[in-house]
C-alpha cells in the first residue's frame, strides 16, 4: 500500500525502539548494559496504587479535557510546589506528555526553533504537522544550555519578521544532557522571546527530578502571557505506563485552548478513567508521595553524578547534571581514533558501543546534533529501582555520605556499563 508523505517524514521514536531492542537480547540470554532508554524503574507509590484499584469499576468516557476534579488538583499542586497561579479551565490532561505537546504544535502556528540536543520526538512531531523546524546547535562547554544570543541569532536567520508567531520548544532538566535553567537564564530567553514573538513550549516533566543542589524555575514565572507548560506523572513519580499528562496554558487563550481540545478529542478522546482517578491522588501533596518523589530524586541524582563522575575521570567531555537520569558525553578529541575503527559518525559510534562493548546508548544525531558530532545519550535507570528505593530508605545518611558505595551496592549493571566505557575509551588511547 502506499505511504503517506507525512507519514514517510517521520521513523519510530529511538528511545521507544532501543529499549525493545535491548529486551529482547536480554530474552535471549545475552548480556548488555542498558544506558539507551530513560524510564524510572522506581515502585508505584502504595496510594496510588490502591486508589487506581478503588476506581477500576469506572467505565464511562468521560471530558477530553480532563475531570474536574483532577484539574483542581493539578491547580493546587502547582501553587503549592511551584507558586504558579493556574484555573482547573486552564489545564488539559492527556495521556502522556507527548500528545499533548503534539496537540499544542499542531494549534499553534508558525516555525519550531529546537535547541540541539534536544528530545528526539520535538523535531519528528513538528516534520509530521510539514512545519519548519530550526534546530540550534549549542554549546558543550556551556552544558548544551540554549543561550539567548543563539536564540536571537537563530530567530534573525530563520524568521526575522516580528510579525510572525515562532515556537520554542524548551526541556529542562533536560533530556538528554541533564542540564537546567537559572532563573535568570529564563528571563534572558524570555526577553528574546518577548521581542521576536515567540510563545515558549516548555516540557517540565523532569521539574522534580532536580537535584538537591539545584532549584527549578518553570519558565511561566516569568512569561505566564505567552509560555504553555507540559509535564505528567512518568518522571518523578515513576508512572510511565499510567500515560497521564497534563498541559497548563495562559490564562484567556480560549481559541487555544479549544483547538487542542478539539485535536484531543478527535484523537485520544479522553484519558482512561481509573488512571483520571488515580491521578487525583497523584497530584496531592498532603501526603507522604512528595517525600517519596524527593528520595526518588536524590536516587537518580547519587547515581547520575556517580557515572559522570565515572566519565568525567576518563578525560572525556560531558556536561554536569543538574537534574533527570541522563549523560550526554562526547568522544569528539578522538574522533582520528575512532575514524581508524570506521566511526566516523555519532550513529556509528552507538552501534560499535553495542556490538563491541554490549553497551546500549542512543546517538546524539538522534536529538539533532550533526552527525559528525561524536556523542551518545546515556540513561542511568538500569537497576531495581524497589530494592534501590529500599536500601535509601534503610541508610539514607550512609548513602548520601558515601554515594560510590550506595551505587556499588545498588547499581551494579550501570557501574558495569560505566566499567566498558572505561575500557572502550583506555582502548582509543592504545
Amino acid at each position: 500500500m502506499d505511504v503517506s508523505f507525512s507519514a514517510k517524514q517521520i521513523v519510530p521514536s529511538a528511545t521507544l525502539a532501543i529499549n525493545e531492542l535491548i529486551t529482547a537480547i536480554r530474552d535471549r540470554g545475552e548480556k548488555v548494559y542498558h544506558m539507551g532508554f530513560g524510564e524510572s524503574p522506581f515502585p508505584v507509590h502504595s496510594l496510588v496504587r490502591k486508589a487506581l484499584c478503588e476506581n477500576s469499576w469506572r467505565q464511562r468516557y468521560l471530558p477530553t479535557q480532563g475531570i474536574l476534579e483532577l484539574r483542581e488538583q493539578v491547580s493546587k499542586f502547582y501553587q503549592t510546589m511551584f507558586g504558579l497561579q493556574y484555573t482547573s479551565k486552564q489545564i488539559v490532561i492527556g495521556p502522556g506528555s507527548k500528545p499533548l505537546m503534539f496537540a499544542a504544535l499542531t494549534a499553534l502556528d508558525g516555525p519550531i526553533f529546537l535547541p540541539a540536543p534536544s528530545w528526539v520526538s520535538y523535531q519528528h512531531m513538528g516534520r509530521f504537522l510539514s512545519r519548519n523546524v530550526h534546530h540550534i546547535v549549542t554549546l558543550s562547554e556551556n552544558s548544551y544550555r540554549l543561550e539567548p544570543e543563539l536564540l536571537e541569532l537563530a530567530i534573525r536567520v530563520h524568521a526575522p519578521d516580528r510579525d510572525q508567531q515562532k515556537v520554542l520548544v524548551l526541556n529542562y532538566p533536560c533530556n538528554p544532557t541533564g542540564h537546567s535553567f537559572s532563573a535568570q537564564q529564563l528571563r534572558e530567553i524570555v526577553d528574546v522571546a518577548r521581542e521576536y514573538n515567540v510563545i515558549i513550549l516548555s516540557d517540565e516533566i523532569y521539574a522534580l527530578t532536580h537535584f538537591r543542589d539545584q532549584e527549578h524555575h518553570s519558565v511561566a514565572e516569568f512569561y505566564p502571557e505567552g509560555a504553555l507548560i507540559s509535564s505528567g506523572l512518568s518522571k518523578d513519580r515513576s508512572l510511565g505506563g499510567y500515560r497521564l499528562g497534563t498541559l497548563l496554558l495562559p490564562a484567556d487563550e480560549k481559541a487555544l485552548l479549544r483547538s487542542i481540545i478539539a485535536v484531543g478529542s478527535e484523537i485520544w478522546s479522553c484519558v482512561s478513567a481509573p488512571i483520571q482517578y488515580a491521578g487525583i491522588e497523584a497530584y496531592r501533596t498532603d501526603t507522604k508521595l512528595v517525600d517519596y518523589m524527593r528520595d526518588c530524586a536524590i536516587v537518580h541524582e547519587l547515581v547520575t553524578r556517580y557515572a559522570y563522575q565515572r566519565i568525567h575521570d576518563m578525560g572525556i567531555s560531558c556536561p554536569y547534571p543538574q537534574g533527570a537520569f541522563y549523560l550526554f558525553p562526547d568522544w569528539n578529541n578522538q574522533k582520528e581514533e575512532l575514524k581508524k575503527k570506521g566511526v566516523t559518525t555519532s550513529g556509528e559510534l552507538a552501534k560499535h558501543l553495542l556490538k563491541n562493548w554490549f553497551l546500549a546508548s542512543l546517538p546524539g544525531s538522534e536529538f539533532g546534533m550533526p552527525p559528525d558530532d561524536l556523542s551518545v545519550r546515556l540513561a542511568t535507570v538500569d537497576y531495581d529501582g524497589t530494592a534501590a528505593f529500599k536500601a535509601f530508605q534503610k541508610n539514607r545518611k550512609s548513602a548520601i555520605r558515601n554515594p560510590k558505595e550506595f551505587v556499588l551496592s545498588i547499581a551494579p549493571s550501570v557501574v558495569d556499563g560505566c566499567n566498558q566505557l572505561e575500557k572502550f575509551t583506555a582502548e582509543l588511547g592504545s
